[in-house]
């Protein structure tokens, strides 16, 4: 059994007509019954029941067919893609996305594409999502990850939205709250929060609508500098608040612990992949838009298995 023979069996079990099914296919009638009389010798099963002139499935077809659908599906997508990659080998895309993005979705995402495509150059710009926005609006920029609470309000725009992801604290092992159970806001007393220096927006009044929650305040260290943050906080008494995403491969080595906190649940990520509605996305921008939207979903799998949380991106 072969591809071609599928072909050639879901072409004829679409009209159950020889004569109409080969012309489809550009075969002879002849050389189309050999190709299924093939293929039910190769399965051991009849396919097609004769009935006068025309063609009428048997179980057997009937199942072959829900199968055969999918699988020829599945083959015209890889070809597709292969064709993308092969098209656009030589391309230059550039995405932007926040220092948080930076440090953990963006490099492995990368990794991926260049395994795909390695020919294909992207040009990468760590910033904040109001400095973006204006960058996509000027056409500087293909892509852009980002809050899409901050950016929904501009027509031009259109979205593959990520999964969305709680905010949690995390501290290194031997912090003091670290074994600690069922903790609530207000135990951060007196503990130093490690916190970006600029949040979207809406995560801002959210914040401000949580009394408990720990103030952006004077006992913080702020810095623009995501991976910065990170450092410091896995050889500190620091609290660092981020999406599990943004640090699952420094709790992977066990050199942060994930805080057993109660944090309002509205606090999450809601981010997308953003791009201008009027240019669309070049083939070589949409194969980048695909590689990190499976990096999402495969990390989001392996987050919601071992932490029970699902997976996003950037709080930048």
């Amino acid at each position: 059994m072969n591809l071609r023979q599928l072909q050639h069996f879901v072409a004829l079990a679409d009209t159950c007509n020889v004569r109409q099914s080969s012309a489809r296919l550009n075969l002879t009638q002849p050389a189309l019954s050999k190709s299924i009389r093939t293929l039910e010798d190769d399965l051991g099963v009849v396919l097609f029941e004769r009935l006068g002139r025309g063609l009428r499935l048997t179980p057997a077809g009937t199942w072959l067919l829900s199968r055969s659908a999918s699988l020829l599906a599945d083959v015209q997508r890889l070809r597709a893609e292969i064709d993308l990659i092969r098209r656009h080998a030589d391309s230059v895309v550039s995405v932007a996305a926040g220092t948080v993005l930076c440090a953990s979705l963006i490099p492995r995402s990368l990794i991926r594409l260049r395994a795909i495509a390695p020919g294909l150059r992207v040009r990468v710009d760590a910033g904040y999502w109001d400095d973006h926005r204006v960058m996509l609006l000027k056409g500087d920029i293909d892509l852009l990850v980002a809050d899409a609470r901050e950016l929904e309000d501009v027509d031009l725009f259109d979205f593959t939205p990520l999964p969305a992801e709680p905010i949690r604290g995390f501290v290194r092992p031997g912090h003091p709250l670290a074994r600690r159970q069922a903790l609530r806001p207000s135990d951060l007393d007196g503990h130093a929060v490690a916190g970006l220096s600029r949040l979207p927006r809406e995560l801002e009044r959210l914040l401000a609508r949580s009394p408990d929650v720990p103030a952006r305040g004077s006992d913080m260290i702020v810095a623009n500098d995501f991976s910065l943050l990170r450092a410091v906080t896995t050889s500190s008494d620091l609290v660092l608040f981020a999406p599990l995403s943004a640090v699952s491969d420094l709790c992977d080595c066990q050199a942060l612990s994930v805080l057993d906190l109660d944090l309002p649940s509205a606090l999450q990520t809601r981010f997308a992949i953003v791009w201008r509605r009027d240019r669309g996305l070049s083939p070589a921008a949409d194969l980048l838009r695909q590689t990190i939207l499976g990096c999402v979903l495969s990390a989001g799998q392996r987050t919601e298995g071992e932490a029970g949380v699902a997976v996003a991106v950037d709080a930048t």
